[in-house]
């Protein structure tokens, strides 16, 4: 927006050089100033992603596609996707399951069908569109769009163009002036220069009126001042947050005041990139004429007539056609010079082609190399993938299977056939399997390998055959049935 209650004198930059603002009102009345942003340093901020027409939808460096791999809980905790992704039944399959439960059997279509596409696109493309550019078939890219940008701001857009091709442009803004270039470097290697300009004037000066003359300046830079008056006023130099402060009837700190003075001298110098205003205001009545001159020494001035191709300050640019001299990435730069225009913002509209000089067969030809290495690491993933299934059947033979309950049969519930023996000490009927007779207590193994010339001393607490603990009365061993003599 317009600064104060509007501009006198002053004007442009000539040719890029020279020139600042004039403007003024009473004080308390209706006032916009331009507010500082952008960094203390005054760096320009770069701004790009213009509309593209070709024969495909947008895409490139400003379009951004993140991808999260897929992380699978383990026992101890979270674990990155490339861990034992060779042995993983997510991705080979289980080897109890049919094929096509594996998604790398399912997959493997998908992988023969990308095969098949990166056999046959090529073909395709090179009579139809290059999927990998943001050109045409012919190679040419076309950015056209309109925008809004901010002052010490500018609007860039590239392409990798071959030399002898060219640049076809148009450029309008309203309502400031801007500047254009064609560079093949960023716009940070643009180089910079130190710039001198000013201003001598005289205007008279009403009670309750004010007058300023601003200027954009970076750290570095520098502003002197000379101005005599018929009458007394208030001298200050402030920034538009202060001015715009004071206008609304505030106190704000200047960066250098002097008040009820007719004559004034100095030099200030600039460490904070933004707009500076020289302010002469008549607080004491009648009308005061002032005669200044206002200097400055500005740092670090872009100097766009340095590139290939430059328009400095202009509203318009017709439509002209630059010729590449060299391969490489050819910029173009659209930028709102705060030395050039007081106003916040301006609306730029352009419409630039580049004819890069590649077509889509060329393309193609150019990325072959990786297609080759894109195919070789999917035959590779797919052989893993195959020797990892296999490795699992293997490992699944050699465990023991179990029978599932339907195979199992039932215990029969029919009684044995038990057959009867006799005791070969007292002759009592025994089953087949007792291991002592139920009558005399005798062992069945220990009666029939036991001797019967072995007897177990009277009063011994141990049988002499087999060594089992003897009863007082005991006149048998219980557990083999050797006898134990008898006291007299």
């Amino acid at each position: 927006m317009p600064r104060g209650g509007g501009m006198r004198g002053g004007g442009f930059r000539g040719g890029g050089f020279g020139g600042g603002f004039r403007g003024g009102g009473f004080r308390g009345g209706p006032a916009g100033f331009r507010m500082p942003r952008g960094t203390p340093s005054g760096t320009p901020f770069g701004r790009t992603g213009a509309s593209r027409i070709t024969s495909r939808s947008p895409s490139g460096p400003y379009r951004h596609t993140y991808y999260r791999p897929y992380r699978r809980y383990y026992r101890w905790g979270y674990m990155p996707w490339y861990y034992r992704w060779w042995y993983s039944p997510y991705w080979i399959g289980y080897w109890h399951r049919p094929w096509y439960y594996s998604p790398v059997y399912v997959g493997g279509g998908i992988v023969f069908a990308i095969i098949l596409g990166l056999v046959l696109l090529p073909l395709f493309g090179i009579a139809i569109w290059f999927p990998f550019s943001n050109a045409d078939p012919q190679g040419f890219v076309n950015y056209r769009s309109t925008e809004t940008i901010y002052y010490n701001e500018y609007w860039y857009e590239y392409e990798y163009i071959e030399a002898g091709n060219e640049i076809t442009y148009s450029v309008q803004s309203s309502p400031e002036v801007i500047s254009f270039a064609i560079w093949d470097q960023p716009f940070e290697t643009i180089p910079k220069t130190d710039l001198e300009g000013g201003i001598s004037d005289s205007f008279s000066l009403q009670n309750n009126y004010y007058e300023y003359y601003s200027v954009y300046l970076k750290p570095g830079s520098s502003i002197d001042y000379n101005f005599n008056s018929t009458t007394a006023v208030d001298f200050f130099i402030a920034d538009a947050s202060q001015l715009y402060n004071w206008n609304q009837g505030g106190s704000p700190t200047f960066y250098r005041e002097l008040s009820s003075v007719t004559t004034g001298t100095g030099s200030y110098s600039i460490s904070t990139a933004r707009d500076y205003y020289l302010v002469w205001y008549n607080d004491y009545g009648g009308t005061a004429l002032i005669d200044f001159i206002a200097n400055y020494t500005a740092a670090d001035v872009y100097d766009l007539s340095a590139a290939y191709e430059s328009n400095i300050a202009v509203y318009n640019i017709p439509q002209d056609t630059f010729t590449v001299p060299s391969d490489g990435e050819w910029y173009f730069f659209v930028y709102f010079d705060p030395l050039n225009s007081p106003a916040e913002t301006t609306e730029i509209t352009f419409d630039v082609t580049y004819d890069t000089g590649i077509t889509s067969t060329e393309r193609w030809l150019t990325i072959s190399p990786i297609l080759i290495v894109i195919l070789v690491v999917i035959v590779i993933i797919i052989i893993i993938a195959v020797f990892a299934r296999r490795g699992q059947k293997k490992v699944s033979k050699k465990q023991p299977k179990q029978k599932k309950a339907a195979e199992i049969k039932p215990k029969s519930e029919t009684k044995e056939v038990i057959s009867e023996i006799k005791c070969v000490r007292c002759g009592s009927k025994l089953r087949s399997d007792a291991n002592f007779c139920p009558v005399c207590g005798g062992k069945v193994e220990g009666r029939a390998l036991g001797k019967v010339d072995i007897t177990t001393p009277a009063e011994s607490k141990t049988c002499a055959l087999c060594g089992s603990k003897l009863g007082e009365t005991a006149k048998f061993c219980k557990w083999c049935g050797t006898e134990v003599e008898r006291t007299p």
